[in-house]
């Protein structure tokens, strides 16, 4: 079902990015994020590629309206919480609360992979023409996006230069 729920649906947008396509590049980012922070790939991998799973049930709830409706947000996680746990599994019900909270490494990892599916697609749309609405949505989504990479500076493996990570994302946050 999540092939055929289109993410953005009461926005203008030029192309259309189905829920499914957008959990594809979550995972992805997953997968290249793994290069630069430590956290278990399987069980991130599983969130990315199942975090909007619950949709099929509940349909697409833009962020905007969450953010401005807290209990609505507070009641959909609920939801998703209980769908996922009767369809997947309470581990995977357990692994959303993880992932909307950013309580875990994988959580916070999937957070900001997710936030980056976000940004590709805003630019995609602006490049496509659809600059109105869609500059909103990336000049957000980039904000969110930094308050994620500072959240996972916590996770970066030692080896790594933090700065030289924090320089890679924000480039290709720009690109």
């Amino acid at each position: 079902g999540l092939r055929n729920l289109v993410r953005y649906q009461s926005a203008p947008r030029v192309s259309s990015e189905t829920v499914a396509e957008h959990s594809y590049f979550v995972a992805a980012y997953v997968l290249k994020l793994h290069n630069y922070y430590e956290f278990d790939l399987k069980k991130a991998l599983s969130m990315a590629i199942l975090h909007d799973y619950a949709e099929v049930f509940i349909s697409d709830v833009p962020h905007p309206i969450k953010k401005s409706f807290p209990l609505i947000a507070s009641e959909l996680e609920r939801a998703e919480n209980e769908i996922v746990s009767e369809h997947i599994s309470e581990d995977f019900g357990n692994w959303l609360t993880e992932f909307n909270n950013t309580i875990t490494a994988e959580g916070s990892i999937v957070a900001l992979a997710d936030i980056l599916s976000v940004i590709a697609y805003a630019k995609y749309e602006i490049g496509l023409g659809n600059s109105d609405y869609m500059k909103n949505v990336l000049m957000n989504a980039e904000s969110r996006a930094t308050e994620m990479i500072v959240k996972c500076a916590k996770y970066k493996y030692n080896n790594i230069d933090s700065l030289e990570v924090d320089r890679q994302i924000n480039e290709f946050i720009k690109a």
